[in-house]
């Protein structure tokens, strides 16, 4: 999977790549500063029947190097639970996670019309998650696990994702933005605010 995943940051790249050659000229410059805050709207942990205790949320700053690159910093947050999941012996799992995410992010951009940015990339960051479990009383069983548990010893670990998204501008500092990649939601709809 990892090979198809690197095919397809490869892809969004040339995708990227092309639409810049073919767009208008933007209006980002080196220096500038933009803000986002999003919610999450399909959580990672959506297949294992969870249920949201705090929706995933995130906060970015990114700051162009070249009207169509800027590197950010990237921080999320989210917490879910999944009560009386009923184990193959019987027993009865209560679990919850809460997970804190922080990264940097790499972004290809491309202006397309006046009002429209599209872009795409990389984030290299980590993961540092609080899982609780509890089994009738017993000690943490050790298989047939959702995917949002892991070991206690692997709790904490480095994360790396790719990501597309675009940005609507209703006016030149304030835009609305979605992006799907993997991180602590699979779409994520926000606001940002150029400085």
């Amino acid at each position: 999977t990892l090979g198809m995943g690197m095919t397809r940051l490869g892809f969004c790249t040339l995708v990227l790549a092309s639409l810049t050659t073919l767009s208008a000229q933007l209006s980002f410059k080196p220096g500038d500063i933009e803000l986002a805050a999003g919610v999450g709207v399909i959580s990672t942990y959506a297949k294992d029947g969870t249920t949201t205790i705090a929706p995933p949320v995130n906060l970015r700053m990114d700051v162009r190097l070249s009207p169509n690159f800027s590197l950010g910093a990237y921080a999320a947050y989210a917490s879910f639970e999944r009560n009386g999941r009923i184990l193959p012996t019987g027993a009865v799992q209560d679990i919850s996670n809460e997970s804190f995410q922080a990264g940097l992010r790499a972004t290809a951009h491309s202006q397309v019309g006046e009002k429209f940015n599209i872009y795409g990339g990389g984030m290299l960051g980590y993961d540092m998650a609080t899982v609780e479990e509890s089994i009738d009383g017993q000690p943490k069983s050790k298989g047939d696990e959702p995917s949002f548990i892991r070991p206690e010893a692997d709790n904490n670990a480095l994360i790396y994702s790719a990501f597309i998204g675009a940005t609507y501008y209703p006016k030149s500092n304030l835009g609305f933005f979605g992006e799907v990649g993997y991180g602590n939601s699979l779409l994520n709809v926000g606001v940002s605010f150029r400085l």
